[in-house]
């Protein structure tokens, strides 16, 4: 049997360039040495049509050989061309994508223009979306960092929860042998408990949200620990961890394996996770049959996780209790204490300011240069990489 052959890159470009050449019709690389794009009007598109602009860059100049000039002063790149005798600029700037057009440019055309370009774009995908997986394969990508954001999710669910359980309805006063403040007594008392019922299943709603939101808190820390523990990654080492699952990838973390304390931890996560994330995310449906109650003849129906039963959510009134958010967050914190010490301490700091990890080689070396340095070197390297985005950001070039 013979194998269908791999087409050459060379042949992909040729092609991709004609069809490309098709889609723009009427488009021109020749400009007009005439054109002024600064006098042109900045047009600002739908950004439906250019989500990812790089892609105008790598299309037009990379693919098409129009000619590009940048980057400039809040300017990061400008792509010329001519359609229909009118010059065109596509650029990105500061505050994003503009076409530039001539002041007196038709909107039919300004439209058709917008069009043309974006259904071209479309085109690039399948050779980028080959390039991309290899690129991942090889660690050649950048991560951003958004773990500010998963932690203050998870802070203010948990505050929330901290504050429903923490509730405590006011004690009734009782006036002895007064028969008439019976009756108002009792509703009172009826509408403590329903306040604390009420208060409890808050606590219930945010606690899960919590649990919910630190776990996913934890799957975002662990690939950013993993580029910032500066260990070198093999080719395919990248995608073999982010698909392994969220317990192996923990265990991966630890370079000379998993201790007693860390596996103790890990245990308790695991109960965590089976017990009270999984069912309330993924509709109750729990990995040991627990949401399922098989129907033994002549008894009823039984729960198919049978001793495990003990537990379920639903073993108390109200699924998540006080002491089983207590225990969670002393869990949690007992984590997260882990995760910031020790061998963590100094590539934690990565995270905490924010750094976008890269996973390529010379990065990952980079990082664990700094920490083997030790503080000051982490610092110092911080304070580079920030002052990097922060240019690149505010195109200060």
């Amino acid at each position: 049997m013979t194998e269908t052959p791999v087409p050459d890159i060379q042949q992909q470009l040729a092609t991709l360039k004609r069809r490309m050449t098709k889609a723009l019709k009427g488009f021109s690389s020749e400009y007009s040495k005439g054109a002024n794009e600064r006098a042109m009007m900045a047009h600002s598109p739908d950004r439906a049509l250019f989500p990812v602009p790089e892609l105008v860059l790598f299309g037009l100049h990379t693919i098409m050989g129009f000619r590009a000039s940048g980057p400039w002063e809040k300017v990061r790149w400008t792509v010329f061309a001519t359609v229909d005798g009118e010059p065109f600029g596509f650029t990105l700037r500061k505050f994003g994508f503009r076409i530039l057009a001539p002041r007196d440019v038709a909107p039919k055309l300004l439209a058709r223009v917008s069009g043309q370009l974006s259904t071209s774009l479309k085109l690039l995908e399948p050779l980028l979306k080959l390039y991309a997986t290899a690129q991942i394969a090889e660690g050649n990508l950048t991560l951003q960092n958004r773990w500010r954001m998963y932690e203050d999710r998870y802070r203010y669910f948990r505050a929330l929860a901290d504050e429903a359980f923490a509730f405590e309805p006011p004690e009734i006063a009782t006036v002895a042998g007064n028969k008439a403040n019976d009756v108002g007594r009792l509703q009172a008392a009826v509408a403590s408990i329903n306040r604390k019922g009420k208060a409890d299943s808050h606590g219930f709603y945010a606690s899960g949200a919590m649990v919910d939101a630190w776990f996913s808190g934890l799957e975002h820390r662990m690939l950013l620990l993993r580029a910032f523990l500066g260990q070198p990654l093999a080719n395919g080492a990248f995608p073999a961890f982010l698909s392994a699952k969220w317990d192996e990838r923990f265990a991966m973390l630890f370079a000379g394996g998993v201790d007693a304390a860390a596996g103790s931890l890990l245990g308790k996560l695991r109960d965590v996770k089976a017990v009270i994330r999984n069912p309330l995310a993924h509709g109750g449906v729990e990995n040991d049959g627990g949401a399922f109650y098989f129907h033994l003849p002549k008894i009823g129906a039984v729960p198919a996780n049978l001793s495990r039963y003990r537990g379920r959510l639903e073993m108390s009134f109200f699924p998540i209790a006080a002491s089983t958010h207590e225990q969670t967050c002393r869990l949690f914190d007992d984590v997260d204490a882990m995760l910031t010490s020790g061998p963590f301490a100094l590539p934690n700091e990565f995270v905490l300011w924010g750094i976008d990890p890269q996973f390529d080689a010379k990065s990952i070396a980079e990082y664990g240069e700094a920490i083997s340095q030790g503080s000051e070197a982490v610092e110092a390297l911080v304070d580079h990489l920030g002052r990097l985005w922060e240019r690149h950001v505010n195109m200060d070039y």
